[in-house]
């Protein structure tokens, strides 16, 4: 008596090229999907971290007896050294360090911490938002240009977002203003993604200029994230913050909102 031999079918070419073709079409599928998943959780941590910060700078603004904004403008009347907000804010964090300053969609161009960022910031309008010294002080001459260190410079402090800066004049500004002399404060942006000029949020950059010696570009396609002086947190379009004015009519940008009025 004979037993007939089992055997068994192997996969041939072409039914192996389909496999991967379905494989491959499955994941072509997929993958925008997960881009799209990790942008939505950037843009919900960025908002979180906005919150905690307006949190903490109304606790800072309640322990005064007639409340006066950040003084942003510390180390002279053209820099404006947001490390400052990074000091005052600490108290009211509930722990130190940088993570509610922290904003995962802040890279490249879009990020304080680029080296180049740091020199265009920097030489552009004299704006700081990282101590570049391994002290952990804000030198504002300690640029990275000068800075001999290879690779990535360790940034003992820094914050990926802007604070109201704008100076104080007989009947404007914001930058150590008393809050009750705002004439709209809920209207009065308090923080936003540190530079606008490059959107963080679901756009693409766009448009290349040189500024000094440095080749970048506008980003004028995108979003970013805003707190507000009665501490709403909303995602504007550039076009929109860049260029309308606030429901009471002071003109655009959005630093002067809240606070210019003819």
């Amino acid at each position: 008596m004979t037993c007939a031999r089992q055997t068994r079918k192997a996969f041939t070419l072409i039914e192996l090229l389909v496999v991967i073709a379905i494989i491959g079409l499955l994941v072509s599928l997929l993958l925008p999907s997960l881009g799209s998943a990790k942008r939505t959780t950037w843009n919900v941590l960025c908002q979180n971290n906005l919150r905690q910060l307006g949190l903490a700078t109304q606790i800072y603004m309640d322990e005064q007896k007639d409340p006066v904004f950040f003084d942003l403008n510390s180390l002279g009347s053209n820099i404006f050294n947001h490390i400052a907000v990074w000091d005052a804010l600490q108290p009211y964090l509930g722990y130190a360090g940088n993570k509610p300053f922290e904003c995962q969609a802040a890279r490249g161009l879009s990020s304080v911490r680029d080296r180049e960022n740091i020199d265009y910031l920097a030489l552009d309008g004299g704006r700081f938002f990282v101590a570049t010294t391994e002290s952990g002080t804000l030198n504002p001459f300690a640029v990275i240009s000068t800075l001999s260190q290879p690779g990535n410079y360790p940034f003992p402090r820094y914050t990926e977002y802007w604070f109201n800066d704008s100076a104080v004049t007989a009947n404007s500004g914001v930058s150590k203003r008393r809050w009750r002399l705002i004439k709209w404060p809920q209207y009065v942006v308090i923080a936003t993604d540190a530079i606008d000029e490059f959107p963080r949020h679901q756009g693409a950059k766009a448009n290349p200029r040189t500024t000094g010696n440095q080749s970048t570009g506008i980003g004028n396609i995108g979003k970013n994230n805003f707190l507000f002086g009665d501490q709403a947190v909303k995602m504007l379009e550039y076009s929109d913050y860049q260029e309308k004015p606030d429901p009471a009519g002071a003109p655009a940008p959005f630093y002067n909102w809240g606070h210019v009025y003819n």
